[in-house]
This record gives C-alpha cells, sequence and structure tokens, in this order.
C-alpha cells in the first residue's frame, strides 16, 4: 500500500469528520462490545490500518476514549508506507509504530504486540480504518480477517468508499466518468469501490457477524467550492489515466462542473461510503 499525498488527507479531513459522524452508532455499538468482554481496568488494543497521517487514529481517540471508561487503551498505528507512518507517529506520539504490509499482519502485528502493549486477551482488540478498504486487495482482506478470528477481535472500517455518487443538478456524462473511474480504482488486483463489500462478504463466510452503515461526504458549493474542484479534478485525472479515450470528454465536463461549483449556478457532490463492523469474538 502506497500512502496517499499528505497535503491531500490535510484538505479532506474536514469531510471525513463530517462524515464519520454518521458512523457513530457503529463506534458506539463497538465500544459496547468491548465493555462486556473486558473489566474495569483491562486493557483494550486498538490498531488503526493504513494509518496516513494519523487522523483516522485522532478521530478514533477522541470519540472511542469516553465510551470506554476505567479501561486502559494501547494504540497501535500500522502502515506499509513509512513516510505516512512517520507522520502519523508525529500527530500521535504516545501511539506505538509497526510498519508492515497488510498481507504480513496477522505475523507482524502479533509480534509487534508481544514486544510492546502485550498480546491482547480474547474480545480486547479492535482493528480500525478509515478510507483504507479500497486499495486493499483480496489476499489482503484475507489477512485482516486472518488477525481478526486469532484475536477473537472487533474490526471496524469506516469511509470506504463505493462505486456511487451524486451530482446535482446532474449531467449526461456522470456515470460514463463513473464508471472508468471505478475501473481506475481496480487496476493492480486492488479492490477499489468493491472493498467494502468484499470485505462484509469475506467475514461472513467465515462466520464472523457483520453489520454495514453509510457515511457519505456531502459537498455543496460555494461553501466547499474549493474541495469539490480539487477532488474532481483528481477524479477526472483518475478516468483520463484509466481511459485515455475519454481525455476531451472528461476536460469538457470538468469545465462545466469547475464553472459550477465557482459559480452562481451551484453544485452539490455526495460520494458515497460504507463503514463496516465486525464482531470475530
Amino acid at each position: 500500500m502506497t500512502g496517499a499525498a499528505p497535503d491531500w488527507l490535510e484538505a479532506r479531513a474536514p469531510f471525513d469528520d463530517a462524515a464519520r459522524e454518521q458512523s457513530l452508532p457503529l463506534l458506539e455499538s463497538a465500544a459496547h462490545t468491548l465493555l462486556e468482554s473486558t473489566d474495569p481496568g483491562d486493557t483494550v488494543t486498538v490498531v488503526d490500518l493504513g494509518a496516513g497521517t494519523g487522523k483516522s487514529a485522532a478521530w478514533f481517540r477522541r470519540h472511542l476514549t469516553p465510551l470506554l471508561p476505567d479501561r486502559q487503551i494501547a494504540w497501535h498505528l500500522v502502515d506499509g508506507h513509512a513516510p505516512s507512518l512517520e507522520l502519523a507517529g508525529e500527530a500521535f506520539p504516545d501511539a506505538g509504530r509497526l510498519l508492515s504490509m497488510m498481507s504480513d499482519l496477522p505475523a507482524a502485528l502479533g509480534e509487534h504486540l508481544e514486544e510492546t502493549s502485550g498480546r491482547p486477551a480474547p474480545g480486547s482488540l479492535l482493528l480500525t480504518c478509515s478510507a483504507v478498504l479500497d486499495v486493499l486487495t483480496q489476499a489482503d482482506v484475507d489477512a485482516v480477517l486472518d488477525t481478526l478470528t486469532r484475536c477473537r477481535g472487533l474490526g471496524l472500517f469506516l469511509l470506504s468508499i463505493t462505486e456511487h455518487w451524486h451530482l446535482d443538478p446532474a449531467d449526461p456524462r456522470d456515470e460514463q466518468l463513473a464508471q472508468a473511474f471505478t475501473d481506475h480504482q481496480r487496476w493492480g488486483d486492488k479492490l477499489g469501490a468493491h472493498g467494502g463489500q468484499t470485505m462484509a462478504q469475506s467475514a461472513r463466510q467465515r462466520g464472523i457477524t457483520v453489520e454495514t452503515s453509510e457515511s457519505p461526504w456531502r459537498l455543496h458549493a460555494p461553501q466547499d467550492a474549493e474541495f469539490i474542484q480539487r477532488f474532481l479534478a483528481e477524479r477526472v485525472a483518475a478516468v483520463v489515466e484509466a481511459e485515455p479515450d475519454l481525455q476531451r470528454v472528461a476536460a469538457d465536463w470538468l469545465g462545466l462542473r469547475t464553472r459550477q461549483a465557482g459559480g452562481d449556478e451551484g453544485l452539490a457532490v455526495t460520494v458515497d461510503h460504507v463503514d463496516v463492523l465486525l464482531n470475530a469474538r
């Protein structure tokens, strides 16, 4: 897994935080299960996968800590991209850090926890991530599920992009460009927009309990114009990379959408995400 550009992660952070407000019921469900599985004074181990710049782990710490009174929480960050892991560690200096590819997670995380906070007791491990499942492969998903099964833990994976987005006003080219972007995201065996669905289906096949919910971005011009313009420009760049023949169509479409976002016409963009809560206790 390669890291996303830090400035992009910074730009999207407020929109991720707003979307994750819709994820709070799943977080509360996970916390309730952790409280049932542990006693006051016990340690709960939380491991954020694909830690990026640490924004995801910071959100989980801010919202999870009050839900786990009288529990000690050991925080850990995992990323396969060393510069990203370093940035995350700077933002979260009291967390353990593990540089590991996702496919190596079961063995690597087990060794890391043994050397740091200790192997978690059954039912006391929570794996988390935000906007990561789309860049995983099936082998990565299997590695995550192997880890959960061995530890009888929980997984809460938020903001996994789907193939659906909605623009208002609509344009006849929206669907064509959305499909090209979805195809781009599946290069190199990555799951892309099917990451959340694949994680849920693979977990069910193992007998793991699964809950899902939705956490879309809801973007509105003019207040979100700058971010909308960057978001659409990056989508178009991916589309053209996947389908060079769409360059003219994509450029014309982007020009229209950029004018709408920056002008008086207005533009609303909804980007769908799925959240997945797994319980392997």
